[in-house]
């Protein structure tokens, strides 16, 4: 596939910096001007604020990553056990600190840790000498952060709010598509399929958007409307659930009324219909259908109004969703028409942190460090220092993936394809360069290529190891020199150091997809019991958030797995469906009360034991729904969340006969 014109339009800027970057460099007579090059290639983004986050990490990561380099080899360097154990140990912290921060700011704890490596290692031989090799480090990497980030601002800089519209846009249609499917009869897997590709895009829009404060045309009122688009995002996907089994429990039971039909049928068009007035239209007859309810006489008459109430709620985020896509499009804080769908603003996004994966990443690494500088010093070798380097950057760099060993390898052999292009150009093309212009003409195609590399994700892997290790294995110097020797024993070094942390993840990295995914499931569980706690005083809204993101942080890691997708969906609508029985009890009669509360505790012990739910928590459920009338709106409320929760905690359930309210089915 040729490369689109954004493609081309990142590789120039990518390239006018790097030659920039290194101009300045060899301006400042700067000792490795080869690393201000690099370092344009490691942090130039395609988004001009992707460019600017990136950058302003990269900064703080690599300042502290310095300031650790000076504490530790003056005073370690004449016990390198011990000097070697400390820069593992700090590398490890500052990676399991960038796993469980999953914002763009745990690129600096990243930095942090595998700069100290970069600077730590060279300087053993020569400790008195850290201080000006830090500083000249630092120095190279600040000039090409400050030309990757000037350049993206200058030359058709790509603003990230747009970016983010047009993504949340593309995701609206497949939203009121899986909407519309939620209406007919599809295939549960099919249908499962799309939820959980609509919740890995999700969380691909939530880390898209948190580079929007980074940008200086964008607003500030405009990033706390994408704090209130993910949460109504993640809220929708629940409420598709909801109604898909309302659906297929209502022809179970033969049918929609005649009055239901009618309703229906104006529903799927409203869905594609992605108009406000549509949307504004629809609700209106939603909210017609509930008023006209009379009491409950029938589960049929009880699964029509509660799905009437998920369609209403489903319409309501469908029309916030495309009103705050249109406002972050247009770079304004300013809506349309106000929100439909209630929800607390104010509420911080909750994330869930995995400790234990955090933790086998950090020793991973640690561990690589220490074997691969064992090897270093029981050898001898010369060059182990450039190998201890590449651990640390390899180790690190793919560290949040499920499986980085793929990685890591695919990363290995294209530094090995970009040390036989340096080897290209320092022994054959260099010798004929003569200035600097024929230089940057010299290295153009290369530089190019690598930037459309990096602009295509399926490439990005490529393209990074190309552009940091073709400028790094050259050394570009103001004046050409060369020592074949040392040429090939650094690139050597360098694949070896990415070798020995492939080998080490592979032994040590035992967890995988479906590890975490029964993690998360787990998780879910203790979370559901304290929400199930009446007397529990954890804020719902908070548990209710952690359950929000593991759903969205749980997709793309079944998708990519190819693993079948856990119950966290159906754990998140439980979790819901409890928080509105929990908010309705105190309103209740006091026989009702005690039956809800029986359901709630029954639930609460299974949840906690991790025990799967039995017939004594579906009869509890059933009798705390008999003890409702549904005579007040306390009672309805408490009746629709419990009906709720029968449904989607035992969807094989038979229909519950209501008696005491005078039908049947």
């Amino acid at each position: 596939m040729l490369p689109r014109p954004e493609h081309w339009l990142f590789s120039i800027q990518a390239f006018l910096a790097g030659v920039l970057a290194l101009a300045v460099a060899f301006w400042l007579d700067l000792p490795r001007p080869y690393w201000a090059l690099a370092t344009v290639y490691i942090t130039a983004q395609p988004l001009t604020g992707a460019t600017f986050s990136k950058s302003f990490y990269r900064a703080i990561g690599t300042l502290a990553g310095a300031a650790m380099a000076i504490a530790l080899v003056p005073n370690l360097v004449n016990a390198p056990p011990v000097l070697i154990l400390a820069i593992a140990i700090w590398s490890g912290l500052c990676l399991y600190a960038s796993i469980l921060d999953r914002s763009p700011r745990g690129y600096a704890f990243m930095l942090a840790g595998y700069t100290t490596a970069i600077i730590g290692f060279p300087a053993v031989d020569t400790p008195i000498e850290i201080f000006d090799l830090a500083l000249a480090r630092t120095e190279e990497i600040l000039v090409g952060i400050f030309c990757a980030a000037l350049v993206s601002s200058l030359l058709f800089p790509r603003s990230v709010g747009p970016a983010v519209a047009e993504r949340v846009a593309l995701w609206l249609n497949d939203a009121r598509a899986a909407g519309r499917d939620a209406l007919r009869k599809i295939d549960p897997g099919a249908r499962e399929a799309h939820w959980l590709q609509l919740a890995a895009d999700t969380t691909k829009i939530e880390a898209l958007a948190e580079h929007l404060p980074f940008e200086a045309a964008t607003d500030p009122a405009v990033s706390p409307l994408a704090h209130s688009l993910v949460p109504r995002m993640l809220m929708t996907l629940p409420m598709i659930s909801a109604v898909g089994d309302l659906m297929r429990e209502l022809g179970a039971l033969g049918g929609p009324s005649p009055e239901m039909a009618s309703l229906l049928a104006r529903v799927d068009p409203a869905f594609a219909a992605h108009a406000p007035r549509a949307d504004a239209t629809m609700l209106e007859g939603l909210d017609a259908f509930t008023r006209a309810r009379g009491p409950i006489t029938c589960w049929r008459a009880f699964v029509e109004l509660t799905l009437a109430l998920r369609l209403r709620d489903l319409v309501a985020l469908f029309s916030d969703n495309d009103a705050l896509a249109r406002a972050l499009a247009a770079n304004t804080q300013s809506l349309d028409k106000p929100l439909a769908f209630p929800l607390d603003a104010d509420a911080p996004r909750v994330r869930h942190d995995e400790h234990a994966r955090a933790l086998i990443a950090a020793a991973t690494l640690s561990l690589a460090l220490i074997f691969c500088c064992a090897f270093w010093i029981l050898t001898s070798w010369q060059e182990g220092a450039a190998a201890a380097m590449m651990a640390a950057v390899a180790g690190s760099l793919f560290a949040t993936q499920d499986d980085p060993v793929p990685s890591i390898r695919k990363f290995g052999i294209w530094s090995a394809v970009a040390v036989a292009t340096s080897g290209l150009y320092v022994f054959v093309i260099l010798p004929k360069v003569h200035s600097f212009e024929t230089l940057a003409l010299a290295l153009a195609p290369a530089l190019l290529l690598f930037g459309l590399l990096i602009a295509e994700p399926k490439t990005f892997v490529i393209g990074v190891a190309l552009g940091i290790l073709m400028p790094t294995t050259m050394a570009l110097q103001s004046a050409y020199e060369v020592d074949a020797k040392a040429f090939l024993n650094t690139g050597m070094a360098m694949i070896s150091g990415m070798a020995i942390a492939a080998v080490t993840t592979a032994v040590v990295r035992v967890i995988g997809a479906e590890w975490r995914a029964a993690q998360f499931v787990r998780a879910n569980n203790r979370s559901l019991a304290e929400v199930a706690d009446i007397r529990s005083r954890r804020n719902d809204a908070y548990l209710l958030g952690l359950m929000f993101d593991r759903l969205s942080t749980i997709a793309p890691i079944v998708q990519s797995a190819d693993e079948d997708m856990p119950d966290a969906m159906r754990q998140l609508r439980a979790g819901l469906n409890m928080v509105e029985a929990r908010k309705a009890r105190a309103k209740l009669p006091q026989r009702a009360r005690r039956r809800l509360d029986a359901a709630l505790l029954r639930l609460r012990r299974n949840y906690r034991r991790h025990t799967p739910l039995d017939s004594r928590a579906l009869a509890a459920l059933d009798r705390a729904i008999r003890a409702l009338r549904g005579g007040d709106a306390a009672e309805r409320e408490a009746l629709l969340a419990l009906a709720g929760l029968r449904r989607c905690l035992f969807p094989q359930a038979a229909p519950l006969q209501l008696a005491d309210f005078g039908g049947h089915p």
